[in-house]
């Protein structure tokens, strides 16, 4: 465990969350696939969900975040997220300075990879993120 997890992890934020009811909006797809994030998060409700999931799938549109779920998770390793450290091995971008981010005080992400999630954070969507682990899962494994 990263010693950034040291703060407290009973609180931390799944950055890749689903589009539902009490999920914070925190950023938005750009069409080059990058994230914009916006300067606070917004708590979304069943109207933006409904409205959100009209056409493509709101998770390719928006990034939300939502109490991360641990064990109740598949990414949940027994002790941490496994998928942060999937994307960071396989995008292994590392920027100088971070961006801007209304999460990143309550990221799991960031807790356990630091500023090396950061640098992959930002062309992370659910779809991709789904795509990314089948395709180096075999690798990792």
């Amino acid at each position: 465990m990263n010693t950034q997890e040291s703060k407290s992890s009973e609180h931390l934020l799944c950055p890749s969350y689903v589009a539902k009811p009490g999920a914070s909006l925190f950023g938005i797809v750009q069409a080059d696939g990058k994230v914009d994030y916006l300067p606070e998060p917004i708590q979304i409700d069943k109207t933006f969900v409904e409205e959100a999931k009209k056409g493509r799938p709101a998770e390719e549109r928006f990034r939300f975040a939502g109490n991360c779920a641990k064990g109740g998770c598949h990414q949940w390793d027994g002790h941490e997220c496994g998928l942060v450290g999937k994307i960071v091995k396989a995008l292994d971008r590392v920027e100088d300075g971070l961006q801007a981010c209304a999460i990143r005080s309550k990221c799991r992400w960031f807790a356990q990879e630091g500023a090396k999630a950061c640098a992959n954070c930002n062309e992370i969507i659910r779809n991709i993120e789904a795509k990314l682990v089948g395709e180096v899962g075999e690798v990792m494994a």
